[in-house]
């Protein structure tokens, strides 16, 4: 009885440190590439796309060195009087109180505001073996008024170890590839968030911003992933987000701003892991590597709870990416996509070492298809050499 007691009690408390812990999602860009192609392009992703997708696709045919890619965007629809107003908030044209009428309506409209960008760099061998470096930041105000809206900040700094690996088996060929990640995080409460209209009114009033607290910690995690093909046809999955738990403990912006990045703390009391993830795809690329190159994809959220939905076409439609991609001439891209039934569109070029991208999306953000879309723009810039 004793035992069975113990365990009960160990069992208890195992369940209470699990539900204690905070759950972060990974920092991911929405690079312009991907978000043209409706959030697609993860499980396919190759060469430096792949410190943030699937590691099997570190086993190219060739060598590449990211001097740098950069990504930005904006989450706001991209309609004229948006632009236009945003172009009179940037030269100074309009008042106090017009900004805050319209970030009132932005709000409103539930498409919310806010803009996010990345930056990184690394070396993917011709054997499979990549050691890379990213940050990726993304700041996000929502809400159904303004005087009820919060943002919501998080930054996520990697290092990335990775290695995959190419096999043959007659007409069938298999790529398998894993990763390694330290990373460091710091984040806003991710379940209350910062007030954002508060915030909004102070620094229009006062031009300045309250103190702000920040949580902040290092971790470890894991990625792997597979792609099989045989022809033009490939099926992919991976797997993202495995890791220990870690600590994070509490900061200031008064504290980063009196001692820096030493105020930054490396040890915590609070909880926290990633949350895992796990993404499955259907790819079909023809006349790979001619002038004209055309590409489809479609890639699935969590495939796994497909199986036991009592409704699994509507499941299906909420977490389906789908995407497709025409190369001409080896240089010119044009994107086009649904993410979770809304559009997106993008082009890029791709020009020597150097490549450029942009974007307009939707993404889903409510229960279904239709249910709150967020609209945004992305553009993406990158010096590479090889591919």
């Amino acid at each position: 009885m004793k035992r069975k007691a113990l365990i009960t009690i160990l069992l208890i408390a195992a369940l209470a440190a699990a539900s204690a812990q905070i759950q972060f999602s990974e920092v991911m860009p929405k690079d312009a590439r991907s978000m043209g192609m409706g959030g697609a392009f993860r499980v396919f992703s190759q060469g430096y796309s792949s410190f943030f997708g699937n590691p099997a696709g570190f086993a190219g045919a060739t060598s590449s060195f990211t001097i740098a890619d950069v990504s930005a965007w904006a989450y706001l629809a991209p309609t004229s009087e948006n632009l236009g107003r945003v172009r009179q908030i940037i030269d100074g044209s309009a008042t106090d109180t017009q900004i805050i009428n319209w970030v009132g309506d932005w709000m409103v409209s539930n498409n919310g505001l806010g803009a996010g960008a990345s930056v990184g760099g690394g070396w993917v061998g011709k054997k499979g073996i990549a050691v890379g470096v990213t940050l990726v930041t993304d700041e996000v105000a929502s809400g159904d008024s303004l005087l009820g809206s919060k943002l919501v900040s998080a930054t996520q700094a990697n290092g990335i170890i990775g290695f995959a690996y190419p096999i043959d088996i007659g007409p069938v060929w298999i790529k398998i590839g894993a990763d390694g990640r330290v990373f460091y995080r710091v984040q806003s409460d991710p379940t209350t968030g910062w007030p954002f209209g508060t915030l909004l009114n102070d620094y229009m009033a006062n031009n300045s911003i309250p103190t702000l607290d920040f949580l902040g910690g290092y971790g470890f995690a894991a990625d792997a992933g597979l792609v099989a093909g045989i022809g033009p046809v490939m099926l992919g999955f991976t797997a993202r987000n495995f890791g220990l738990a870690f600590n994070v403990g509490s900061f200031t912006s008064d504290d980063v701003q009196n001692q820096g990045l030493g105020a930054l703390p490396f040890s915590g009391t609070t909880a926290a892991a990633l949350t895992p993830t796990y993404t499955a795809g259907l790819g079909l690329r023809l006349f790979e590597n001619t002038k004209f190159e055309p590409s489809v994809y479609a890639e699935v959220d969590d495939p796994i709870a497909l199986f036991s939905s009592s409704d699994i076409l509507a499941d299906l439609l909420t977490s389906l990416h789908a995407g497709a991609q025409i190369r001409l001439l080896n240089f010119i891209n044009i994107r086009g996509g649904l993410n979770k039934g809304w559009y997106s569109v993008g082009a890029g070029l791709d020009l020597s070492f150097l490549e450029i991208d942009a974007a307009i999306f939707t993404e889903e953000l409510g229960a279904y298809p239709g249910d709150k879309g967020r609209s945004g723009l992305s553009v993406q810039a990158a010096i590479r050499l090889g591919r």
